[in-house]
């Protein structure tokens, strides 16, 4: 499949299960530690911090979440238009950083405990205790010498064979009517 094609089916024409999948966020460095995962999908009532952007360091719970836009709109975040209406921004999922975790729904609470954290960091994994096991010997059978009469015999014969290859060059036979013709 074309790498365009594939875009289109993550992006623009995905499912709305798989852009709901999307809608992820990283979780804050507390939450990560008491439950052993990096990131969360987004939901109304989470209480998330704006990391990237022009609502940079904004804190506020969320007031709706819009799977079309992989966006969510924040509380107290608000853009006014020239008539005065006021209306809340999207800001993209991404962007923001889990800090309180709406925990209303069962399955999502007991997926997260379900889950439990990692005691060492990732670069350091603690090794099993190994038995050292005698290794075996393996004898390496030497070369065969061969009498010095016998390899002058063979590099002759080597040489008086390439010599012979040299000094006739091979020829293509001539057809019959290139023996007539002379």
């Amino acid at each position: 499949m074309k790498p365009t094609k594939v875009r289109n089916y993550q992006i623009y024409r995905a499912t709305m299960a798989t852009r709901s999948k999307q809608l992820g966020s990283p979780l804050s460095k507390d939450l990560q530690k008491r439950y052993g995962k990096r990131s969360m999908r987004v939901v109304l009532g989470d209480t998330v911090k704006v990391m990237r952007g022009e609502y940079r360091g904004v804190d506020g719970k969320i007031s709706k979440v819009s799977i079309a836009d992989n966006s969510v709109a924040i509380e107290g975040v608000k853009k006014e238009k020239s008539k005065g209406e006021k209306f809340d921004v999207l800001i993209r999922s991404t962007n923001v950083v889990i800090t309180n975790l709406n925990l209303d729904d069962h399955w999502r609470k007991t997926k997260l405990e379900g889950k439990k954290p990692k005691e060492t960091p990732k670069g350091a994994k603690p090794e099993p205790p190994k038995e050292d096991k005698p290794k075996k010997e393996v004898k390496k059978d030497k070369p065969k010498e061969t009498p010095k009469e016998e390899t002058k015999k063979i590099s002759k014969k080597l040489l008086k064979s390439k010599t012979k290859s040299e000094t006739k060059p091979k020829t293509k036979p001539k057809s019959a009517k290139e023996k007539g013709n002379r």
